[in-house]
């Protein structure tokens, strides 16, 4: 009889491992092209040369500007550090990440629906989502703390008393990565109130779970203690000085945004209709359960919470609403699976076969956008500017800046920090984040030195000074008056080497060092 057991044991095991073996290849099928062929985004430039200073040594906002909490940057300049300084390794981690975030959905999809296959099929909209497959496989504090938030979630269906602890530090790591995502914690505090049976448990469990998330909170806090406000204008300042607008501001580019969304006036490509096929059943769920007065569910209200709050930045951009996208797959199959149930014909289901054939037909589209075309892709001027953003030329750029530099004179400037991943030339320090400049206009003379950021008179003392034998005009340039640039660094002695696609590689000739 046991043996017996023994048997069927390790036959479970082995289906479960078959399942979740092809649910991984599908996703890889579609995440590491992606992490390998998907057109650049601007800001991956400014986060993975940041990586690469944690790793040598730098400190986090006492030697740079970094506009984000400090996760992310230790962990791919940890992963870096151990398989070597590489754009394309880097972005096959997201790419891990968005597979391991997948095989989650299956499972809470699949316990929540009651059969595998409604796993599968919340497997099928979260690789085929535009918002998806367009954003998880950058490096961007996207794809980490999504995981980290969705295991949080995750691990509240185990049985263990530790749940709880386990789910404080997930949200607290999450939260590490990207700050506005402490959001979620009053939907998690209401499920634990609604779901543990009394008084003394709650306060317990409450202990447990805020004990949890001050542990993953508390680096912040030494970062904060090195440089007060140092820490909190790159964490908060700088948001509230981005636009004219201050931080909760431009309601009307938000409301514009949202209607995108939606496929209200226009659509974001593929992305709009797939969020619509999310959101309705997962709306339509939320409104009637609350109808009939049962618990919302906390995939629900997380959801809700992240949409919420990814409209608090301003401006608000499309690709923020990628990191609510599992929980909405979650909640909307689960709905469907209700549905489904206590529907007495087969009509529904079919339905849901067209909606699914249909949300995945058109993500070629996008595709196509994301890596080819780059038609609205943020960042993209033109057609022309695709090939800039492209790995081979940013690598070639690299590679160009490594032959001019000298080791005695290893400094070098670039309007866009991501050509120096690969290299061993360092970049001029100010330089180090893309919006460094334009920050520099909106805060006193004495901020610019104290937040490490780069001014327009620094960077032109620096031309006039020949500190550097390299500067790099290519990727961001125009959003920093490119012929006044040009001039300026001409009329300095700098003259054109080469040309990579629209990247202009300055050299000082022989008789030009000081």
């Amino acid at each position: 009889m046991a043996s017996n057991v023994t048997v069927i044991g390790r036959i479970n095991q082995a289906h479960w491992a078959v399942v979740y073996g092809s649910l991984a290849i599908l996703m890889a099928a579609v995440f590491v092209p992606m992490s390998l062929f998907r057109i650049v985004d601007g800001d991956e430039g400014t986060y993975l040369l940041v990586s690469r200073l944690v790793s040598e040594g730098q400190l986090l906002y006492h030697d740079f500007f970094y506009p984000q909490t400090f996760l992310l940057p230790y962990v791919y300049g940890g992963w870096m550090k151990l398989i070597g300084y590489s754009w394309y390794m880097a972005r096959v981690l997201s790419a891990v990440f968005s597979i391991a975030l997948g095989l989650l959905v299956y499972r809470e999809a699949a316990r929540l629906g009651g059969a595998r296959a409604w796993g599968a099929l919340a497997v099928v909209f979260f690789t085929f989502s535009s918002l998806v497959f367009g954003w998880y496989p950058l490096v961007k504090t996207f794809v980490l703390p999504t995981l980290l938030l969705f295991a949080a979630y995750a691990v509240l269906s185990w049985a263990s008393r530790w749940r709880w602890v386990a789910s404080g530090v997930l949200i607290g790591l999450a939260v590490d990565c990207r700050v506005y995502l402490i959001a979620v914690v009053p939907a998690f505090l209401l499920e634990l109130y609604l779901t543990e049976p009394d008084a003394k448990s709650r306060l317990s469990q409450c202990t447990r779970f805020g004990v949890g998330l001050v542990l993953a909170l508390l680096p912040n806090e030494l970062f904060l203690l090195v440089e007060p406000r140092t820490f909190i204008f790159n964490i908060v300042g700088n948001q509230v000085i981005r636009t004219d607008f201050g931080f909760l501001g431009w309601m009307e580019q938000k409301g514009d945004v949202a209607l995108q969304l939606l496929a209200i006036n226009r659509a974001d490509g593929a992305a709009s209709f797939q969020f619509l096929v999310l959101f309705v059943p997962s709306f339509v769920s939320l409104v009637s359960g609350a109808l009939s007065r049962e618990r919302p569910s906390l995939v629900s209200m997380t959801a809700v919470s992240l949409l919420l709050v990814s409209l608090v930045p301003t401006p608000v951009y499309t690709q923020y609403f990628c990191i609510p996208i599992p929980f909405l797959v979650v909640s909307a199959v689960a709905f469907l699976a209700t549905l489904a149930r206590e529907a007495s014909g087969p009509r529904l289901r079919h339905l849901f076969a067209v909606l699914a054939v249909a949300y995945v037909v058109i993500s070629p589209l996008d595709f196509y956008r994301y890596t080819i075309g780059g038609d609205s892709v943020p960042g993209i001027m033109d057609k022309a500017d695709v090939i800039n953003w492209k790995l081979p030329t940013i690598r070639a750029v690299g590679r160009a800046i490594d032959r001019e530099v000298h080791v005695d004179r290893p400094l070098a400037i670039s309007l866009w920090p991501g050509y120096f991943v690969e290299t061993k030339a360092a970049i001029l320090p100010g330089m180090e984040n893309h919006f460094a400049l334009m920050f520099s206009r909106r805060v006193k003379p004495l901020e610019v030195v104290q937040f490490k950021l780069m001014s327009y008179p620094e960077l032109v003392w620096h031309f006039r000074s020949h500190t550097t034998d390299v500067i790099v005009l290519g990727n961001w340039t125009s959003w920093s008056n490119a012929p006044w640039m040009r001039s300026q660094i001409v009329e300095n002695g700098y003259v054109v080497k080469e040309r990579i696609a629209g990247a202009e590689i300055y050299t000082l000739p022989p008789n030009g060092h000081r």
